[in-house]
């Protein structure tokens, strides 16, 4: 599973690059019973067994308050939404390696992904936040012991594959366009300068305005350039050292990713404050147990399906899956719900049946719900919204339904808690209809 890390600076703090596991919260939550009338042709939600679950949306349980933290976590996610992955620069990298959060200088040390070089340039301009994703032609096996030293490491604790063609591509956001030029700059002057006598200069043919390095002899390359307020670094590796082949997959990386970043452009910290945690009704529509909103990137957030699939190991499933069905929007609750929207009612009923047609070991589904499919998954999927149910009882239980052009699914460590959150999980997209 990759790894996906982030710390909110409290003093000293240092960052952990932790494993992609959802916060230790209990799927029970504050119960309600919505009061009003069924439509014709639909289920009495009322009715439905929910035990302790809300189906009233969070927002009319709850008022959100603009605070810097959940600001900065929020422009996270919208940054994590225009990183590309490996499928926007060639379908063949199918298997997502590593995906990380960088909200801090600490958050950047710590996940290595960049040079320790370059960390006092980071600094020195102001660097606000980042985020890191990496792919590759394979599978890359995972190290079972926790590197305790600063080795530079682009793929997020994987280990090498010497037949794999793989990728890291950095961005980050500094506070305005001149010290992200600068940062560019000096970060490849600094990466450049560690092995000054053995490095040589590259030029890009499609990117010249990248700064490019390589090794003779070492398969691999890394560029720098940057791109408004936003730096990129990229960092390739291929199995012979063939610097034709190094310098065109730079250039394809850089190619596909400088155009997401026009489609967002930075934020100020005033508009980052000002970021509305719920634009698109999604989060108020999926099962939220608490009763607050606490941005995460990862666990409470909205997602495009870009940024959603950064989260998922298994993207060679998933991508054809969301892009068939027009879903244009995925959210996450932390120990709640994940709930994608579709194009239509017709395209849920497909997106429903595929994601059921992926899963096995079925189990009895909650009586009375429509369009529900239950099972038990006794090992990790590949998908961080699973992480918190895994490791805690040996298995978990997990229920997929649809609901007009939305599908859920919940989870629950215990089979009757799964079917509560999914009957909870239905009457709520019911009641968000009218609410």
């Amino acid at each position: 599973m990759k790894k996906i890390g982030t710390r909110r600076s409290t003093g000293r703090a240092v960052f952990g690059v932790l494993a992609v596991l959802l916060t230790a919260a209990s799927l029970a939550g504050c119960g309600g019973t919505t009061n009003g009338t069924p439509a014709a042709g639909e289920i009495d939600v009322r009715k439905l067994p929910i035990g302790n679950f809300s189906t009233d949306p969070l927002d009319v349980r709850y008022t959100y308050q603009h605070n810097a933290r959940d600001a900065k976590e929020m422009a996270l996610a919208r940054l994590m939404d225009n990183v590309v992955i490996g499928a926007d620069v060639d379908p063949k990298f199918s298997h997502n390696v590593t995906a990380l959060l960088m909200d801090s200088l600490d958050s950047a040390h710590a996940s290595r992904v960049l040079a320790g070089a370059v960390e006092p340039v980071l600094k020195s301009n102001g660097m606000m936040f980042g985020f890191s994703a990496a792919a590759s032609t394979r599978a890359l096996p995972k190290s079972r012991e926790v590197d305790q030293t600063d080795n530079f490491n682009p793929f997020g604790g994987a280990l090498g594959d010497p037949e794999s063609t793989a990728f890291n591509v950095t961005v980050l956001q500094f506070p305005d366009q001149q010290r992200a030029q600068v940062a560019a700059d000096q970060m490849e002057a600094a990466d450049f300068a560690v092995a000054a006598d053995q490095n040589v200069r590259v030029t890009l043919s499609k990117q010249p305005s990248a700064k490019a390095h390589w090794r003779p002899g070492v398969p691999s390359m890394a560029a720098t350039v940057s791109h408004g307020q936003y730096v990129v670094n990229v960092y390739v590796a291929q199995p012979k050292p063939d610097l034709d082949g190094l310098r065109e997959l730079t250039d394809q990386v850089l190619t596909a990713q400088l155009p997401l970043l026009d489609q967002a452009p930075a934020l100020s910290p005033h508009e980052i404050f000002r970021l509305d945690y719920d634009p698109d009704a999604m989060l108020r529509r999926t099962l939220h147990p608490r009763n607050f909103f606490e941005a995460k990137p990862i666990h409470e957030a909205i997602h495009t399906p870009r940024g959603h699939l950064h989260l998922v190991d298994d993207q060679a499933t998933w991508k054809p899956l969301l892009d068939a069905n027009g879903v244009d929007r995925i959210s996450t609750a932390s120990s709640g719900g994940l709930l994608f929207r579709t194009r239509d009612a017709n395209a849920a009923a497909k997106l429903w049946s595929g994601i059921v047609a992926t899963t096995s070991g079925s189990v009895e589904a909650p009586a009375n719900v429509p369009d529900v499919s239950c099972t038990e998954n006794k090992t990790l999927i590949g998908d961080a919204w699973w992480g918190y149910y895994v490791g805690k009882t040996g298995g978990f239980y997990v229920c997929t339904l649809r609901y007009d052009r939305y599908v859920a699914r919940v989870a629950g460590d215990q089979l009757i808690q799964a079917q509560q959150a999914a009957a909870a999980q239905y009457a709520l997209l019911a009641n968000s209809q009218y609410m």
